[in-house]
């Protein structure tokens, strides 16, 4: 894998973890330290509607580095 998608991979991940993190400060009802508990359907839909923006950018970021990467291959 392309040393750049590593890093970009990397990346996400991490800012995808502060972000849950913040997620749980404000939801504190949410079990995540508990092993086997699992989001409630409204724990779902919360998170889903609270990480959408910074998942779109993930996604575009993305995107546009395949893009690169495509047009790098070609050349």
């Amino acid at each position: 894998m392309n040393p750049r998608r590593i890093a970009l991979n990397r990346r996400h991940s991490y800012e995808m973890g502060v972000l849950f993190s913040r997620f749980l400060e404000l939801h504190p009802d949410v079990e995540s330290e508990v092993h086997g508990a699992q989001m409630t359907d409204e724990h779902e839909a919360a998170w889903t509607e609270f990480s959408a923006g910074l998942l779109r950018r993930h996604q575009a970021e993305r995107s546009a580095l395949a893009d690169v990467l495509e047009a790098e291959a070609r050349d």
